[in-house]
């Protein structure tokens, strides 16, 4: 009962400092949404998003808002006066308007001059979001039709990510955790992040867990008592069970986490930087990016993407439960439909064949003997 009050009491405290945190990212996102409108979109560009604001995250909103100031951007280059459109204007955007912007998307160049590629999900993403954009004025009536619906859209291959081999993920755990870096110098800071890099890739690939999540995690959601965690989620604070194997991970690494000084305002963070602050996703990818490198080179770099898709496969298979795996990976059951079909259809193949009268037989004698 004890236990389980401390569980709950540990779980409420995250969820506080979740929402508080949630709420100051918040507000610097908007602050930058409203500062792409301002400065890249006409006036009633803003209608658009105080309608999403009922249905969307801040973050996906922000994300919008950069996809369509790179398309207003783009007009401007045109015959388009952004600072003096009017919301008649946009009954003036074709199909063919709309097809030159793609044409521009793949030929993009950066304001340093370097040509960027663009991929067909990339240019598939932005299409939506300027679909989505003029079906809200088709609805409000403001324009008869929405030109994407005449554009076609780039056609992106579906299929289960590929992700990383469990193996190569082992052996780079074993790599990060008992090998050496070449050179003196990256040795010497090799010993230093050694513990806390071993933490890391634990538990991304042991738990699942994202590296935003990882990054995220504070000192105070840790739990080596009872082999558990708390993962800051947008829905609510998840509670996560770990190996041994990770408690003696994380339980060395808070040794020396204990010892350090934190810049101020990062006093909380688990993984800290060389800096004395909070740890980025960045910083996670690199770090995977220069061990993996070494170890098999640099045509074979490793993901956290790559580690947390092996994860949610190994899951997947052993359990063949797609409720479990979507639980313990800590995404809807419903998006892991596509991804997890291929796995599907191999268990569909393979579960007929274990089946064995002569061993079932054997089994059961053993069992009435015992």
């Amino acid at each position: 009962m004890v236990a389980l009050t401390s569980s709950l009491f540990v779980v409420m405290v995250a969820f506080y400092n979740l929402s508080m945190d949630k709420l100051s990212k918040d507000l610097i996102q908007l602050e930058k949404v409203n500062n792409l409108i301002e400065l890249h979109m006409p006036d009633f560009a803003r209608r658009f998003f105080n309608d999403k604001k009922k249905e969307l995250m801040v973050s996906s909103i922000y994300v919008y808002s950069i996809d369509l100031s790179e398309f207003f951007d783009y007009l401007g280059t045109t015959s388009y006066d952004i600072d003096k459109m009017k919301l008649s204007d946009l009954k003036n955007i074709t199909p063919e308007i709309i097809e030159e912007y793609v044409e521009y998307l793949r030929t993009q160049t950066t304001d340093k001059g370097n040509h960027k590629v663009n991929s067909d999900q990339t240019v598939k993403k932005k299409l939506c979001v300027l679909s989505s954009f003029f079906d809200y004025y088709f609805l409000q009536g403001v324009i008869p039709f929405n030109p994407l619906l005449k554009v076609n859209r780039p056609k992106v291959p579906s299929g289960p990510p590929e992700g990383s081999d469990m193996q190569d993920n082992l052996k780079l755990l074993e790599f990060v955790s008992k090998g050496n870096l070449p050179g003196d110098k990256t040795m010497h800071y090799q010993d230093r992040l050694r513990n806390r890099d071993t933490a890391i890739l634990a538990l991304i690939m042991g738990a699942g867990l994202k590296a935003s999540e990882c990054v995220n995690l504070d000192i105070s959601d840790i739990d080596l008592v009872h082999n558990c965690l708390i993962v800051k989620s947008r829905r609510a604070p998840n509670l996560i069970y770990f190996s041994p194997y990770i408690t003696d991970a994380l339980s060395r690494y808070l040794e020396e986490r204990l010892e350090m000084i934190a810049v101020y305002g990062h006093d909380n963070a688990l993984f800290l930087s060389l800096q004395m602050k909070r740890l980025c996703i960045r910083s996670v990818e690199i770090l995977l990016k220069k061990y993996s490198s070494i170890l098999f080179g640099d045509e074979h770099t490793i993901t956290p993407i790559d580690m947390r898709n092996a994860f949610r496969k190994s899951l997947f298979m052993s359990s063949k439960n797609m409720f479990f795996t979507a639980e313990m990976t800590g995404t809807a059951a419903s998006t892991l439909i596509r991804p997890c079909a291929p796995y599907m259809e191999i268990y569909e193949t393979e579960k007929g064949k274990s089946f064995n009268p002569l061993k079932l037989r054997d089994r059961e004698e053993q069992v009435e003997i015992q």
